[in-house]
């Protein structure tokens, strides 16, 4: 069985498809078992996404903020925020998801409910998450969530405003009881643009050799003060971010039959075709030709 990943194009956004231009949603089913090694590769997206752990637990990150959820439990990432899922201790871990276009839920930036309903709890912070605790609002909004996720794919007449109607419900939830008590916010927008620079410079630059002072000058900061910043932020140090995208940006030419093992370490940035094996066996649990092979199945 070839082991899932989510395909991400050079900013690490998602590629897969959302529903359609005029219904901007779509309801996926996952089970960490079937991703390698049982992790959800580094990826962000431009739709809001919101989660209910059905069986299992899961480590879930998005930048700094790491969390472990268990079933019953549900977390949601706003657009552009980098986040990654990985298996807890458990044996499984299931969970389904909504992803949406946020436009369904204000219509327009720049309305009214763009701006009290949604800007404000995107721009505090990209990660909530709650669990049902036995409050009302909790089991009201698991409800809520399951309701779309028996009924996203109705014959129904009404369907699609059904599914908007539902939505809007889960969201007015969230916004009275999990979003007003969010506490403090995690980092500041100088921080969140900070990272930004440095992920992009890693992404613009991770087929060439360069150092850690070229990386930390693109940030205007020290390669002290970088080191400590991007660990903070993302719980790895540059260096094992990289070889985390350098991985992911492989797995697409691995897709690609007329390219050779060697050719592929070459375009991704290896020193050497031997050390890209050897990382992507110990990532992977499987070398790249015998990954292309299972694909190919």
């Amino acid at each position: 069985m070839s082991e899932k990943s989510v395909p991400v194009d050079k900013e690490l956004y998602s590629t897969l498809s959302i529903g359609t231009y005029s219904f901007p949603a779509e309801i996926f089913h996952d089970d960490l078992d079937e991703y390698a090694n049982n992790f959800v590769n580094w990826h962000q997206q431009k739709q809001v996404e919101i989660s209910l752990i059905l069986e299992g637990e899961a480590w879930v990150q998005v930048l700094e903020r790491k969390i472990k959820v268990g079933a019953g439990e549900v977390f949601l990432v706003f657009p552009d925020a980098l986040h990654t899922l990985k298996k807890g201790d458990g044996k499984s871990a299931k969970y389904r998801t909504i992803i949406f276009d946020p436009v369904m839920l204000y219509g327009y930036k720049g309305s009214f409910y763009y701006e009290k309903y949604y800007r404000t709890f995107a721009s505090a912070q990209p990660f909530y998450h709650f669990a049902d605790t036995g409050k009302s609002w909790e089991r009201e909004a698991v409800e809520d969530l399951s309701w779309l996720f028996a009924h996203f794919g109705d014959a129904s007449h009404h369907r699609e405003l059904l599914i908007c109607e539902r939505l809007q419900r889960l969201w007015l939830t969230m916004c009275r009881n999990l979003f007003d008590n969010r506490g403090d916010v995690d980092y500041s927008i100088q921080e969140q643009q900070r990272i930004t620079v440095l992920l992009n410079f890693l992404h613009e630059h991770y087929r060439e050799k360069f150092t850690l002072d070229q990386l930390a000058a693109s940030a205007h900061i020290s390669k002290g003060e970088c080191c400590r910043f991007f660990k903070k932020m993302i719980h790895m140090t540059p260096w094992e971010y990289l070889l985390e995208y350098r991985l992911s940006r492989s797995l697409e030419l691995l897709d690609k039959k007329d390219l050779s093992i060697s050719e592929i370490a070459e375009m991704t940035g290896f020193s050497t075709v031997s050390y890209y094996i050897t990382a992507f066996k110990k990532k992977m649990g499987d070398t790249p030709l015998g990954y292309r092979k299972n694909r190919l199945k």
